[in-house]
């Protein structure tokens, strides 16, 4: 991942947005790193205006961000998630990782006219800084939650996820934490929580993962790349809606395809819905 520097204003609510780079890399990838860059300036531009233009939550942003010294996402990351909330009116959402965007949900939620929120974080020190600048106009219907992060597993995925998500029907997640770095080792993981959810819900969920590119990828595995829609324009991923019986299963068959005779054996990773025998038999579910 490549980088721009940014010089951010007192109680700038937004980084800069995150650029790819196409250094070591043919012309043809290279013209495709350029082309979503411009979308992502583009995009980025065109949120900050349509933010602004709703000034009490740009007010709670800035006054959130130089309370707290948070760096932020981009104006693009907040501008999608408000709209999300806005046009799909979700009754509970989870949230994985504190900061301005837990601002911009709850606002969302609150012209809703309905829904509440629960924000997740790991860090205490972050916890107590992220629980103290959050508007408290908006505190009776957020719930910023202290959780140390542990590791899990969906079959042959190890992930990282909060340890004490309360129990409750989720119909919306953003992703963005805890940090993957997994507590027994350091390896670099998968956020397990969203995933969790959808195993667990009868009724759809919807999600939007930030920028983790295994993340994106294990749930593009288990759900299938109309399930799980990776953004280029946007560097977020697009789950749902999705429910427990879309979860997919990994088959003892599925690489037999792969076997080549004479010429090198590539094995791919396939997984499907179909009905799995180490479940006993059942459909969808947690494992």
């Amino acid at each position: 991942m490549g980088g721009h520097d940014h010089i951010r204003r007192p109680g700038d609510p937004a980084a800069a947005p995150v650029w790819l780079t196409g250094e070591g890399f043919g012309p043809l990838v290279r013209f495709r790193v350029w082309r979503a860059n411009r979308q992502v300036t583009r995009r980025n531009r065109e949120a900050e205006t349509k933010l602004r233009a709703i000034p009490a939550l740009w007010e709670m942003m800035e006054a959130y961000a130089a309370a707290s010294k948070v760096t932020g996402a981009s104006f693009s990351d907040y501008w999608t998630l408000y709209s999300e909330i806005r046009r799909h009116r979700p009754r509970d959402v989870l949230e994985l990782g504190t900061g301005i965007s837990t601002v911009v949900m709850a606002y969302a939620l609150r012209e809703n006219g309905s829904g509440r929120m629960v924000s997740m974080e790991e860090s205490a020190g972050w916890h107590a800084t992220a629980s103290a600048a959050f508007p408290a106009a908006l505190t009776d219907i957020t719930e910023i939650r202290l959780s140390e992060k542990i590791d899990g597993a969906y079959k042959i995925f190890r992930g990282v996820q909060y340890r004490d998500v309360p129990a409750r029907p989720y119909d919306f997640v953003f992703s963005d934490g805890p940090d993957r770095s997994s507590p027994a080792n350091n390896d670099k993981l998968f956020n397990l929580d969203l995933l969790n959810v959808i195993r667990a819900s009868d009724t759809p969920v919807r999600g939007v993962v930030d920028n983790h590119y295994l993340t994106f990828y294990v749930l593009q595995k288990v759900l299938g790349t109309g399930l799980a829609r990776y953004d280029s324009g946007r560097r977020l991923q697009f789950v749902g809606p999705a429910t427990k019986a879309d979860v997919r299963y990994l088959s003892k068959e599925n690489f037999l395809p792969d076997v080549r005779a004479g010429t090198a054996t590539e094995f791919r990773l396939r997984l499907s819905r179909e009905k799995d025998s180490e479940n006993g038999g059942r459909q969808g579910g947690a494992p």
